[in-house]
């Protein structure tokens, strides 16, 4: 299942010169994990990501209203915040990323540098971003994947060495919570939510696999090693009576954890075409609905998983999405609270939204083929 890479933005999209040019030099990453070839432009996707500016530049505009002084994003309930700030700039910076919006140029330009500037200032010396708001390796794994993505895109020098240093240091903990020994064998490869924990699930490794994927774009190098075993972990959470995945090997199957499942071994590259294929065909046959657990979630990976499979099925699963998303958005450009509460608040909620909006796009390395 190779990976197919195009740095042409869909027409109608003021995507800049600036990350266009950023994103041409990732051609040449390290061998560890699968390597984009570059394709030619997808029509289909074109003709399916029309329509969606209006919504991602009001989602923007709100969320920049969440910014707090120091660059940091949270939920904001009237006049407190709240939620893990490191985890949730992180991915607040990548929804303006995912748009097109650099920290050098556009309307949003001093929001994306705020946020940059902050997560560099926060870099403990041991690398660990989920000690800094308690989100551990769920917070640690999206910061790493923010800093990733913008690492390339920094035009000041001074600024480009602070983010690769923090990035460096943030890769080394990821590399060594894989290799913590797990009490069963078919937990390793895996991360879990504490670097050392005995065990492992599919959800934290998503997120950390993505994280190593867009280091290693980045310039990173990443052991072969470790996708290899990454890789074997994602398998080992397959059900193949009920053709999808679960949150742990054994366990219950998921639309989340499918579509985080397909996502990985698509970057990966290491096997799984049978299981992914299936995968995907079990999130067609199971819609997300109301009573799905973690909503935004679920629409993030599934969206991603689907475009990554470019098959015939993708647009089926990305019109019930974009419709959802459009019909969901409230007027002043957010998107409601999860009626998961574990899943966060408004701020998560439109910074997911923006991310899942932005997939047919094809501006950040990781929504490429």
């Amino acid at each position: 299942m190779h990976l197919h890479r195009s740095f042409n933005a869909p027409r109608g999209w003021a995507a800049t010169a600036l990350i266009l040019l950023a994103l041409i030099p990732l051609i040449a990453a390290s061998p560890a994990l699968a390597q984009p070839i570059p394709a030619p432009p997808n029509p289909a996707a074109e003709e399916l990501s029309t329509g969606l500016d209006p919504a991602i530049a009001k989602g923007l505009a709100y969320l920049a209203k969440q910014q707090q002084p120091d660059g940091s994003f949270q939920n904001r309930e009237g006049n407190s915040f709240s939620g893990p700030k490191a985890a949730l700039t992180g991915l607040s910076l990548m929804a303006y990323l995912s748009a097109g919006r650099t920290p050098d140029a556009g309307k949003h330009a001093l929001v994306v540098r705020s946020a940059i500037d902050y997560l560099v200032k926060v870099c403990p010396e041991d690398g660990y971003y989920g000690k800094v708001d308690g989100s551990r390796m769920y917070g640690h794994a999206i910061v790493t994947l923010a800093l990733a993505e913008v690492a390339g895109m920094e035009a000041d020098q001074k600024q480009r060495q602070r983010v690769r240093a923090a990035l460096e240091k943030a890769v080394k903990v990821l590399l060594k919570a894989q290799s913590t020994q797990r009490q069963t064998a078919i937990h390793q490869g895996g991360w879990r939510y504490e670097i050392e924990s005995p065990d492992s699930d599919l959800s934290v490794s998503s997120w950390c696999i993505l994280a190593l994927r867009a280091a290693q774009n980045a310039g990173i190098t990443i052991p072969r090693e470790s996708a290899d075993r990454a890789a074997r972990f994602v398998l080992n959470c397959y059900l193949p009576q009920k053709k999808s995945f679960a949150y742990q090997p054994g366990g219950e199957p998921a639309i989340t954890m499918t579509g985080a499942a397909v996502l990985s071994l698509s970057l990966l590259d290491r096997g799984g075409r049978e299981e992914a294929d299936a995968g995907v065909q079990y999130l067609i046959d199971h819609p997300i609905t109301d009573q799905t657990e973690y909503p935004y979630y679920a629409r993030y990976y599934s969206t991603q998983a689907a475009f990554q499979i470019a098959d015939a099925r993708w647009p089926r699963i990305w019109r019930r999405t974009q419709e959802t998303l459009l019909k969901t958005q409230e007027k002043e450009g957010s998107w409601p609270r999860s009626r998961t509460q574990q899943e966060g608040g408004q701020t998560y909620a439109t910074a997911m939204s923006v991310l899942t909006l932005s997939v047919p796009l094809r501006l950040l390395p990781t929504y490429q083929r």
